[in-house]
């Protein structure tokens, strides 16, 4: 675009054409852009003072100051791309300005694709691969007394689990660079139930515990007699087992066994003891009167004494009769003769009465 001064008007000035006040040859800045480059341009400035100019490419600036005059072509690049540019010349008071902007391209033979499994196409350099994942993890615990967590009840107790994430890389072919996506999707792994004893239960509230049953009673009771202190011992022996807790089985378990012994004494009644006397002696039968002798000696016709009359069935002689009032059942004290003597005695009384049946 070229800016034409006018004569004898005012500047002015529409879109990007600056129109000046002086002649045709003094205060003529001169912007254009195409594939050669940005071209800015200027002439009969005044010398003496410091005239401003800026290129603007693809975002990139460059400015500086001239005197009379200015004329320079900036590059574009030629890769291929479209870019935009922007450039202005102005006297050092701000006067007599002239500025244009556009885009130009693409320019070029763009290069090689670095990447050609990426969208777009990469410039070298360009990393094709992205960084590797992030991973992340997260504990989790969740208890109470009805635990349900993705659609499985558990019940009452504990549940550990791990949240896992994993952050990815895409690429952005904007910036051509790759851009971290972070995963808001969790994993769940590693997941443990631990269910509450029932004292647990209680003392969160979820189930009462069992009711605590009563201790087990039991009593024996025997008797026997001590005939040497004549008592009647009666001992009790009562035995009670209570009932504990167990946390292995979560039930009322009977616990330690304690023992009570107690023993009583009374007297016991005349014969009850097994050691008391019993009378277990015979009673003798006396004789029905005095003897009159022998009985050949009463003309019995028989000069024979019979083994009665000899004194076989009589007490031996020099036995003492019982004395008078003496208890029946008890056995004399006196000696007994000896059986021998007896049967010595009635052979020489049978001897003697042959002897005088002889004679």
């Amino acid at each position: 675009m070229r800016i034409i001064a006018a004569l004898t008007v005012p500047v002015l000035s529409l879109g990007a054409t600056v129109l000046t006040t002086l002649p045709a040859s003094a205060h003529t800045p001169e912007i254009s852009a195409d594939c050669g480059g940005v071209h800015v341009g200027a002439t009969a400035y005044d010398a003496n003072m410091p005239n401003r100019w800026s290129v603007t490419i693809d975002g990139v600036t460059q400015d500086g100051t001239f005197g009379s005059s200015f004329d320079r072509t900036f590059p574009v690049p030629q890769d291929g791309t479209a870019v935009d540019w922007s450039a202005f010349v102005e006297a050092a008071d701000g006067s007599y300005h002239g500025e244009d902007a556009g885009t130009v391209g693409p320019c070029g033979t763009p290069p090689p694709d670095a990447c050609p499994d990426l969208p777009g196409s990469q410039p070298g350099g360009t990393p094709c691969t992205p960084p590797p994942d992030v991973e992340r993890s997260d504990q989790q615990l969740l208890d109470g007394c009805d635990v349900t967590f993705q659609g499985t009840t558990y019940g009452a107790g504990s549940l550990a689990y791990d949240e896992e994430y994993t952050d990815t890389y895409v690429f952005n072919d904007q910036t051509d660079t790759w851009d971290l996506v972070t995963d808001t999707t969790a994993t769940v792994t590693h997941g443990a139930f631990t269910p509450w004893t029932t004292q647990e239960q209680a003392d969160h509230g979820c189930a009462p515990k069992p009711h605590h049953p009563p201790a087990q009673h039991s009593t024996h009771t025997w008797t026997h007699l001590d005939c040497q202190d004549r008592v009647r011992v009666t001992t009790t022996v009562t035995t009670t087992t209570p009932y504990v807790w167990d946390d292995g089985t979560d039930t009322w378990v009977p616990g330690p066994t304690v023992k009570h012994r107690t023993t009583h004494e009374s007297p016991v009644k005349s014969g009850a003891c097994s050691d008391i006397e019993v009378d277990s002696a015979q009673a003798s039968t006396p004789s029905s009167g005095p003897s009159s002798g022998p009985s050949w000696a009463h003309g019995s016709g028989s000069p024979v004494p019979t083994v009665i009359d000899a004194g076989l069935a009589a007490a031996p002689a020099g036995a003492r009769p019982a004395p008078a009032g003496a208890t029946p059942g008890r056995r004399s004290q006196e000696p007994v003769v000896p059986a021998l003597l007896l049967v010595s005695g009635a052979l020489l009384l049978v001897a003697g009465a042959r002897r005088v049946h002889r004679g």
